[in-house]
């Protein structure tokens, strides 16, 4: 068996979408597949076909799904193995909308266990990185219920049921199972999540997909695990969150994942990975990312650390360095 590294950079797997555009090479730098709509890059993902390799060090070119059959618990965490049984909980996206994405829910845990399905359900953060003016669709307008939704489902109608908010950059929101909600056109997110492609289409504008035909939508699937009694707020900028700092913030602290935002300016900062994995994503600048080895990291690159390990990010250039570091909870 390999020794497992403090530190390992990922490699992303890059998904076509309808919706899809070439924003994340424009912005950051990612190297795209030519005359490809690139509507997501999976920068740390170990779901089957669209997984990450590691991008540099002795595992380089390595699978994360096999990293995890090798290394288990070692790279995860105990309680992480166990509570998701050797399953790599987590998936980390980026997410360019040329054109708005479909409205549509996600399942839980329990609806999914119930129906026997294999995936779990999807839980879910996003973090906007850019926007153009642009807009996400989040949650139902107060009063909506089961019988309206129904009846405008699979239609234009449905959009005047649903909030509708601006997207800045910096802007969270929080989307648990039941949410409906959409990604609207000229925003570029960074999007963590339970390891799940379990998405009901609700309404999808008459689209066509990749393949050329009708995208189907999921309209009964979606009346069954839509919440309709929680309303929900809107996006909130990080730095208006409770307890934020000016160089620190928890986004997100939920049943499946934490996520936390952290600016340095200058000199090392040091972080230690507890009894969980931490997987970090630079959002703005450039850093060096220390642990056994150095590598140098620009906006938008992953790197995953190991149970137990500690690693440090240093600036590099003029300017701070904005990373998101995402985690599971798990008991102290």
């Amino acid at each position: 068996m390999a020794n497992l590294p403090d530190v390992l950079p990922i490699g992303p797997y890059f998904r076509e979408m309808v919706w899809g555009g070439r924003r994340l090479q424009e912005l950051y730098g990612k190297d795209l597949p030519a005359e490809k709509r690139i509507g997501e890059s999976f920068e740390l993902s170990a779901y089957a076909e669209r997984e990450s390799v590691v991008a540099a060090g002795p595992l380089a070119g390595r699978e994360l799904r096999g990293l995890i059959a090798e290394f288990g618990e070692q790279l995860v965490g105990q309680q992480v193995w166990e509570r998701y049984d050797g399953r790599f909980p987590l998936l980390i996206k980026l997410l360019d909308a040329q054109q708005d994405l479909s409205i549509q829910v996600h399942p839980d845990d329990a609806y999914t266990q119930a129906k026997g399905l294999e995936e779990t359900g999807k839980m879910e953060a996003w973090f906007v990185l850019h926007s153009d003016e642009g807009r996400v669709a989040f949650g139902l307008k107060p009063g909506v219920d089961r019988e309206q939704f129904a009846a405008a489902s699979g239609s234009e109608g449905i959009e005047e049921l649903i909030q509708f908010h601006p997207a800045q950059p910096g802007d969270v929101l929080f989307m648990p199972p039941g949410t409906v909600h959409a990604l609207c056109q000229g925003v570029v997110i960074y999007e963590v999540q339970q390891s799940s492609d379990l998405t009901y289409r609700i309404y999808d504008y008459g689209r066509l997909g990749l393949d050329g035909q009708p995208r189907q939508l999921h309209v009964q699937e979606a009346l069954e695990v839509i919440d309709f009694d929680t309303e929900m707020g809107g996006p909130t900028n990080w730095r208006k969150l409770p307890g934020a700092q000016a160089d620190r913030a928890v986004l997100v602290d939920c049943e499946h994942f934490r996520l936390d935002l952290h600016r340095s300016e200058g000199g090392e900062t040091r972080h230690a990975a507890g009894d969980s994995f931490l997987a970090f994503t630079l959002v703005e600048g450039e850093a060096l990312v220390k642990g056994e080895e150095e590598f140098p990291l620009r906006a938008m690159d992953t790197a995953l650390v190991p149970v137990h390990r500690e690693f440090a990010i240093e600036p590099q250039g003029e300017g701070a360095c904005t990373y998101l570091i995402a985690s599971v909870p798990v008991e102290q």
